[in-house]
């Protein structure tokens, strides 16, 4: 049989006990078992031990010291030792009758060694690393680690090292239990798994903390609201990443996304404008990074921490948000830019694209908006493009343009297409039109309400007049001082009082409306 060939694989911890069979189904006749192996190392078979066997039993246990090791032959013509580092190799089991070769068994031995880092017991909020290391490295066709719930683990398997490895970043006392390394071997049926177990326990009395932290750069940048803007973090790819939110020209800051790559695990408290980019091809990558679409709101210090092992990597990102809308008036459009992050802005100016040099009045009233004003009707000397820009103070600088027609005013924006128009942003035309409805509206209202207002008056002073002249030959020189007089002299027939000495708190609406009875 050739050298790189065996017919099964036996794998097993270094200082464990080991037993390989010989054969599957015992001889019925008298048979000589020998026992041989070739390491690692060597290119060459080493006798190790043989025995008689008959009907499947040796004549005599036997047992031999070779290269530091002891080995043995059980009943069933087993081989037995102790498996060491210098135990890997190949093992031939050759079966013999009258001095002919009826069978040979060749058995590779591997060894996998189980690491847990750190230590067990881990403190909390520790990262745990679960190793597996195979040897020879080529016979694992596959592997995983399992937690003590049955939930298997995302693991990275290096063929050429021959390493199965699982992470449990910020772990808690609910992570404690046994856990499984799972390997299937080449060379055995797919169905056949070797199963390893390491027994993993929680110090939660102690907390971990991070002294290593290597602090990186701060990207200061601007962009228009609601186009892509990417988010980067340190060029590591770590066990988890944390990214931090701090309120634009605001010392407020919070959490707002966490993602663990290896429990396949995130929390986004921003809903739908921040996503980290393509989770599954971080191993690709090689790092973190989020795409944002943001508002004006969203402005300020993104913070992105990224964890591995016992090690922090930090990178900040300050971003200022440029937004652009219209406001009309009767006489003017007015064109606002507002920005947030003020901090790392210089200046943000207008500018009339058609003649630079032409000076724009502004508006700097307000902190973080500038505004200029377009005369309605728009003329030839007024349309044009209108720009916004927003320098910064490391150089860099975005814009926001307005195209301003004599028929209508469409906004643009540069750089970028992916910025929609601003939600407060509609067409000029609609302000003309509307304008024009609201002149010819506004004169037909006052002519209502002056026709209604002069019934009105009309009515009430036609009936007062009655009332003057019914009463005015009587003593009463005060209609208002005393209406009970007045009741018990006899009114005129349709002569309406109104009493404003009410004895209840709805009594003077009963006497208006009796009044009002009078113009219905």
């Amino acid at each position: 049989m050739a050298g790189n060939l065996w017919n099964d694989v036996v794998m097993v911890r270094e200082d464990s006990s080991v037993t390989l069979s010989c054969f599957d189904s015992p001889p019925k006749s008298s048979v000589l078992v020998t026992w041989k192996m070739m390491s690692a190392r060597e290119d060459r078979w080493s006798y190790l031990l043989s025995a008689n066997c008959i009907d499947g039993q040796t004549d005599g246990r036997s047992s031999r010291v070779f290269g530091g090791r002891a080995f043995g032959i059980s009943a069933d013509a087993s081989l037995i030792f102790r498996a060491k580092a210098a135990s890997q190799g190949r093992y031939s089991c050759v079966i013999e009758q009258d001095d002919k070769k009826l069978q040979e068994r060749i058995v590779l031995l591997a060894l996998i060694k189980l690491t847990l880092t750190p230590t067990p017991p881990v403190t909390v909020d520790s990262t745990l690393r679960l190793v597996a290391q195979v040897s020879p490295s080529s016979v694992a066709a596959w592997g995983t680690w399992v937690s003590s719930s049955g939930e298997q683990l995302y693991t990275e398997i290096s063929h050429d090292k021959g390493s199965l490895l699982s992470k449990l970043p910020r772990i808690t006392s609910k992570d404690a239990g046994v856990y499984t390394c799972r390997i299937r071997v080449h060379g055995n049926n797919d169905t056949s798994v070797s199963e390893h177990r390491v027994n993993v326990t929680v110090n939660d009395r102690a907390v971990f903390s991070f002294t290593d932290v290597t602090p990186g750069g701060s990207r200061s940048m601007a962009a228009l609201s609601r186009s892509l803007v990417t988010l980067t973090c340190p060029p590591i790819l770590g066990d988890y990443v944390l990214l931090y939110w701090e309120y634009p020209d605001s010392k407020r800051m919070e959490l707002i996304f966490q993602f663990d790559r290896w429990r396949r695990s995130s929390t986004n408290t921003t809903k739908h404008h921040l996503h980290l980019i393509d989770p599954a091809s971080l191993a690709a990558v090689g790092n973190f990074s989020f795409l944002l679409s943001p508002a004006l709101q969203h402005g300020g210090v993104y913070l992105c921490e990224v964890f591995l092992d016992d090690k922090v990597f930090s990178q900040g990102n300050t971003l200022s948000v440029l937004h652009g809308y219209i406001k009309p008036s009767l006489t003017a459009l007015d064109l606002n830019c507002m920005y947030s992050e003020r901090s790392q802005v210089k200046t943000a100016k207008w500018s009339y694209v058609q003649d630079p040099s032409r000076r724009i009045l502004q508006s700097d009233a307000v902190l973080g908006r500038i505004t200029t004003s377009v005369a309605l009707p728009v003329t030839p000397e007024t349309a044009g493009r209108y720009a916004c820009t927003l320098y910064l103070k490391n150089g860099n600088s975005v814009q926001y343009m307005f195209t301003v027609t004599m028929a209508n005013i469409d906004p643009t924006v540069s750089p970028g297409t992916a910025l929609p128009p601003a939600a407060e942003d509609v067409s000029a035309s609609s302000y003309v039109s509307s304008f024009s409805f609201l002149l010819f509206l506004i004169p037909m209202i006052a002519v209502a309400v002056g026709v209604l207002l002069w019934r009105q008056g009309y009515c009430v002073t036609h009936r007062s007049v009655e009332q003057s002249l019914s009463h005015h030959s009587r003593d009463v020189e005060n209609i208002y001082e005393n209406p009970d007089d007045l009741r018990q002299q006899t009114p005129p027939q349709g002569a309406v009082y109104m009493d404003l000495k009410p004895t209840g708190e709805l009594d003077v609406y009963k006497e208006l409306d009796r009044y009002n009875q009078c113009c219905s």
